[in-house]
């Protein structure tokens, strides 16, 4: 059976630079105005059933909002960022 992954969409809907942090791995995202990624991650079992880590229990994303910051850390056994044609972006992506 293949792994189920879940994504999430990331938006800058500001005038500014915005800085996006995957945690736990602290890798930066930076996202121009007007410019999306996803943030992807896949669960700890082939059922999708297990999301350790959570606050709340059996959530795969966690956000927290800064201005000029948002951290989205995954509760999956790995993450990853893409644009939105679902290429991989590396650490570092925009960074100024």
């Amino acid at each position: 059976m293949d792994t189920i992954a879940l994504r999430m969409s990331v938006h800058n809907g500001s005038e500014e630079l915005l800085e996006v942090v995957l945690e736990p791995y602290g890798r930066d995202y930076w996202l121009q105005p007007g410019e999306s990624l996803l943030v992807h991650t896949a669960p700890c079992d082939d059922h999708g059933a297990v999301w350790p880590g959570t606050a709340k229990g059996n959530e795969p994303f966690e956000v927290d909002y800064h201005p000029g910051l948002i951290r989205v850390h995954f509760n999956g056994t790995h993450g990853w960022v893409t644009d939105l044609a679902d290429n991989e972006l590396d650490c570092g992506h925009q960074r100024p």
